[in-house]
């Protein structure tokens, strides 16, 4: 069994602006970075075999600071980048027509130059199984960190049910959540959903550790 644990990056400023930020890009905050080392301690039990990170530089610091004294360099892969918005990359993630989250993921950013959500889906559906083809032979875990609606395309690969159940209830990815998706005989399963707590894991310990 392979069990891939997907990461959505720490806090960046874009997020704090409350700005679209898909293949746009701004640097992890302070609080981001304590999120990514927090979720290193909160993971430091279980041992990965490789990580891949999406090429967008908030992922791969989030990476970085999650995989913590491990001997493993993040593998760059285009494939887990964010949706792309198109020509409103950096503008307001709220604006008629957009103001909601189902509207957010459902708009057609392709009609100003991004992606749909069936592109971001169609994507992760191919992100998904090129790494378990890299990774045929083996069997443990693999770090994935990437962003909130990649992880939910992600999802709607394996389990279109839960996904539309999660787009309902507008649920919304923390930074440094993790939702884990196996695979074994062949088949995804998703076995976690957005889950936060290895990084409350890690903000506990290091409160102990002082």
């Amino acid at each position: 069994m392979l069990k891939l644990y997907f990461i959505r990056h720490g806090e960046t400023l874009s997020n704090t602006w409350h700005t679209l930020q898909g293949w746009s890009d701004t640097p992890l905050t302070a609080n981001g970075i304590m999120q990514g080392k927090a979720l290193g301690k909160g993971l430091a039990d279980i041992p990965f075999l490789k990580a891949y990170t999406s090429t967008s530089e908030r992922a791969y610091d989030t990476a970085c600071y999650a995989l913590g004294k491990r001997n493993l360099k993040p593998i760059m892969c285009r494939g887990l980048k964010e949706m792309n918005f198109g020509t409103l990359e950096t503008k307001p993630n709220s604006f008629p027509g957009c103001e909601t989250y189902i509207e957010r993921v459902t708009y057609d950013w392709s009609s100003v130059g991004g992606e749909t959500i069936d592109d971001l889906t169609n994507r992760m559906a191919h992100t998904l199984h090129e790494i378990i083809t890299l990774n045929k032979d083996q069997h443990g875990n693999i770090m994935c960190v990437s962003h909130g609606l990649s992880i939910l395309a992600a999802i709607r690969v394996v389990n279109e049910s839960l996904y539309e159940t999660l787009l309902r209830d507008e649920t919304r990815f923390g930074n440094c959540c993790v939702t884990l998706i196996s695979f074994e005989n062949g088949k995804f399963k998703v076995e976690d959903v957005n889950n936060m707590t290895y990084v409350e894991k890690g903000l506990n310990n290091e409160k102990n550790y002082k």
